[in-house]
């Protein structure tokens, strides 16, 4: 079938940072959940007819990760990691929308701060204010999900506890971090308890093979052991991503390195996929690493280079707002930067998670 934007939203209007998308328990209703300067907003995927983008909490937010039935957000006017009972939250919502036929902001504002207090249906969590980036990692080996977040001091580490369904909060590393953190990727390893930070990635020229020169990852150890902040002359990395348990997928430029743990090049995959565009955005699929660029998306098969699927539409500009569970883009006019923008979701692109 091949990829396809499906729309899911005309003429937004909001300036939104990222997106995930998430079941409700109750109806199985889907939701799509949007990160945005105006706050966090939501959209019923089963009733798009209805075309309706619903305020869920009034915050500023600017990244947003679901595990189970709790959304993880950096919000609020202090850029805060923030935990939100998103069942409860809904719940709240309907009980207002009957009680006032609407939501009115002042309203909603106010019954806010009266319920998260009794509740705890939202809590900021402690030392993580000024939060700029954040990662989230399972550890297949032993099934533990870790969250790192950069805040100015430093590093904090939070672990998801099942029994709580909670991130709980496990350390802080003191580290002074890169002004810039175009990459900021947590790499499991199964020899360790904790993950490893990858904060850049460059060449290692002294060290190289037939297929290519051995990349060298600046990494910051979580496990307890001295931590040095990485030096200069970084490859321009926009992203790296964990494959499996030894390859590395980077992102730089108009190119995909395929490497090992040790940075050297992949001997059973393509070491190198090389696209004639720069590179914004990649996705592991089963067999294909899938590309997205400022016009579409390319997939690329890892084993024979081979091109798996293609979509060009220059006169809009993608922008991926975010690819755990689901792909979502939002695209505006090429010619009209400022116009409102349209929301999609990415289906039939065959993903393998």
């Amino acid at each position: 079938m091949g990829a396809c934007f499906s729309k899911v939203f005309n003429g937004c209007p909001l300036k939104i940072h990222c997106a995930v998308t998430w079941i409700l328990p109750k109806t199985r209703d889907q939701y799509l959940i949007l990160g945005a300067e105006e706050g966090i907003y939501t959209l019923n995927l089963n009733e798009l007819h209805e075309d309706t983008l619903e305020k869920l909490l009034p915050q500023r937010c600017t990244w947003l990760y679901v595990m189970n039935n709790v959304l993880m957000s950096v919000s609020g006017k202090s850029s805060q990691i923030c935990s939100h009972n998103l069942t409860a939250l809904f719940e709240q919502r309907g009980h207002l929308q009957k009680k006032h036929g609407s939501l009115s902001l002042s309203t909603n504002r106010f019954t806010d701060r009266i319920i998260h207090r009794k509740f705890a249906i939202s809590v900021k969590i402690s030392d993580t204010k000024g939060c700029r980036r954040c990662s989230v990692a399972r550890n297949p080996y032993t099934d533990s999900t870790f969250l790192c977040g950069a805040v100015p001091t430093g590093l904090v580490l939070l672990l998801w506890y099942e029994p709580l369904q909670k991130f709980m909060y496990l350390k802080h590393i003191a580290i002074k971090l890169p002004d810039s953190l175009p990459v900021f990727e947590l790499l499991v390893l199964v020899t360790d308890e904790f993950p490893q930070l990858c904060v850049g990635v460059r060449e290692c020229r002294s060290a190289s093979t037939a297929t290519g020169h051995q990349l060298k990852f600046d990494i910051i150890e979580l496990n307890g052991t001295l931590v040095s902040a990485p030096g200069d002359g970084a490859l321009r990395a926009v992203q790296v991503t964990q494959l499996d348990r030894d390859t590395i997928l980077i992102a730089a430029e108009k190119t995909i390195k395929v490497v090992d743990l040790q940075g050297f090049p992949s001997r059973e995959l393509t070491a190198e996929i090389t696209f004639d565009f720069p590179v914004e955005t990649l996705v592991c699929l089963q067999d294909s690493v899938l590309v997205f660029w400022k016009h579409g998306l390319k997939g690329r098969s890892f084993h024979s280079d081979e091109v798996t699927q293609e979509i060009t539409d220059e006169s809009r500009v993608f922008r991926v707002l975010g690819t755990n569970r689901d792909i979502i883009l939002q695209s505006t006019p090429t010619d009209d930067p400022s116009a409102l923008s349209n929301l999609y979701i990415l289906t039939g692109h065959e993903s393998s998670y």
